[in-house]
């Protein structure tokens, strides 16, 4: 009995497995509209989204607006709305690199660390 349990239980970590590998590779070769191999994931409406680290966060470089409140990003020239705009004190007006983490439904990013341009 015990070595029926043993294969019933490696078979289903086994699936498992196959399955959510399955479900990585999906989105890793996906093409954008031009036919190039488009970096990151796609989401549900189809959007590719840029890599993300393992925390969560990525990285943006842009300019910070005159009041330190929004964020331009170089990449696609997007605005967002900062939730933590005493990070970015002083950098008024600026071009910064950024650890972000991004609330992409509300086009608002926090701010996690400030880093050299690049």
């Amino acid at each position: 009995m015990n070595i029926f349990a043993s294969i019933l239980l490696a078979m289903m970590l086994s699936i498992g497995a196959l399955a959510q590998s399955q479900d990585q590779s999906g989105s890793q070769g996906s093409q954008g509209q031009n036919g190039s191999q488009a970096q990151g994931s796609q989401n549900q409406s189809g959007q590719t989204q840029p890599s993300n680290t393992a925390s969560g966060s990525q990285n943006m470089s842009g300019t910070v607006s005159h009041n330190g409140k929004n964020f331009t990003n170089d990449r696609n020239n997007r605005s967002y709305k900062v939730d933590n705009p005493d990070a970015l004190k002083g950098k008024a007006d600026q071009h910064v690199a950024l650890l972000v983490q991004v609330d992409p439904d509300d086009n608002v990013i926090h701010v996690v660390q400030i880093e050299p341009p690049q």
